[in-house]
């Protein structure tokens, strides 16, 4: 056995002004410089692991997608990779080559878990490299639009493919009208939500059970159960409902504009109903069959709106939401990302936080911690910028003992960058 197997990987010290993270001493391999696979092991950074980003030599889709700083493209400032490789560790690696092999397996020694998102031969190949370790080795959780079997296993999707096969852009539809989607990234998101719980899982299970996972995370999948899939009513009626403008759910939910934007309402219940008619000046309403009546409000729905509309008319979306909260009506305001940033709840929980950012970017705004732990007197989320490209190499390279020679031969290879 060589010097530099026999090595001890060593752990950086994860802890900030003496705070014990979650997650600190758990070492996470991340391989595929995908959306996908940066959103899989944000948290997992952000709570305290040592996340090792293994990434491609042209930096991969994160780094690449826009918005950049003045829209001048830079592998280190594009704002996919800047909010989600937060506090990670990164290293250039051609993995395609026998040296880059080994020092996948070199690096993979001693970890918790490996994250993959490759193409499905690629990921085959990692897989199978991975298993050279036995029951020691990592973990590992392999993302794929189909899995690695069946006749749709090799087929390549993008994030808006991804939604429309899984049954859920039908869902954003009116009846004869094509299908909308979610905003840029939201599958593909929720998909990688669905990969970090596996991760979680994968190690927690390591530690009580000592067994070595191979977990799969199938995005048409994960996302095909979830709270917007018609799967549950399709599974009780045989039919997919697709919305319709004139109907019952259109008329109780909506939005309604204001003098400075819209208002969401619903009303989908008859309490409900006659709160919202009671506190814009309307009660009788309530009581008008044509109104309530779920077989006479398409007809009548314009009567309802107009008197909607008279109210909030003249009032702010937020004047509007507080007057109605206080009767007891589900509304709320439909506000944009600067507002949302300057909203005093957000505000006064700290929602959003700057961070000082690598490449001359500065100073950038981005989401908070996703969930809090009561309790603790420390917030054990901890942000740090996100890492130049390769930022790590030479450092990870000594840590699994490459010697200097060594290392400047993998770079002359191509190997390393």
């Amino acid at each position: 056995m060589s010097s530099r197997q026999q090595s001890t990987v060593s752990q950086p010290d994860l802890t900030m002004d003496g705070l014990v993270q979650p997650f600190e001493g758990i070492r996470v391999i991340e391989i595929g410089g995908s959306i996908a696979a940066a959103g899989a092991s944000k948290i997992l950074s952000d709570f305290g692991a040592d996340v090792i980003k293994i990434e491609p030599p042209d930096g991969g889709e994160a780094r690449r997608l826009p918005p950049f700083p003045g829209d001048v493209p830079h592998l280190d400032r594009g704002g996919y990779h800047l909010a989600l490789d937060t506090g990670k560790r990164s290293i250039v690696l051609e993995i395609d080559m026998p040296s880059g092999v080994q020092l996948l397996l070199d690096l993979a020694r001693g970890s918790d878990v490996v994250i993959i998102h490759l193409p499905p031969k690629q990921a085959r190949m990692v897989l199978a490299v991975l298993d050279r370790f036995g029951d020691d080795g990592p973990s590992t959780v392999t993302m794929t639009p189909h899995g690695l079997e069946g006749p749709y296993a090799d087929h390549e999707e993008d994030d808006i493919s991804i939604f429309a096969r899984t049954n859920r852009m039908l869902r954003h539809s009116y009846t004869g009208e094509e299908p909308l989607r979610y905003a840029p990234y939201v599958p593909t998101l929720q998909w990688a939500s669905t990969a970090t719980s596996a991760t979680m899982a994968a190690i927690w299970g390591r530690r009580h059970d000592g067994i070595r996972r191979s977990i799969e995370v199938v995005a048409t999948e994960a996302l095909s159960g979830n709270v917007d899939s018609w799967y549950i009513p399709w599974a009780f009626t045989g039919s997919n409902q697709v919305r319709s403008l004139g109907n019952q759910v259109a008329y109780s939910e909506g939005y309604f504009p204001c003098s400075d934007g819209y208002l969401f309402l619903s009303v989908t219940v008859p309490q409900f109903l006659k709160r919202l008619c009671e506190a814009i000046g309307f009660p009788e309403l309530a009581e008008d069959p044509r109104i309530h009546d779920p077989l006479q409000q398409e007809e009548h729905y314009g009567e309802f709106r107009d008197a909607v509309n008279t109210y909030l008319s003249v009032r702010t979306r937020y004047e509007a939401f507080h007057e109605l909260q206080s009767k007891g009506v589900l509304c709320a305001p439909l506000i944009d990302v600067s507002e949302a940033m300057t909203d005093p709840q957000a505000v006064a929980r700290q929602t959003y936080v700057e961070v000082e950012q690598n490449a001359g970017v500065g100073v950038t705004t981005i989401a908070g911690p996703p969930f809090r732990i009561r309790g603790q007197s420390e917030n054990p989320w901890q942000i740090k910028p996100a890492p130049l490209f390769g930022e790590h190499t030479a450092e990870l390279l000594t840590e699994i003992g490459y010697s200097s020679e060594e290392q400047l031969a993998l770079f002359r290879a191509g190997v390393t960058s």
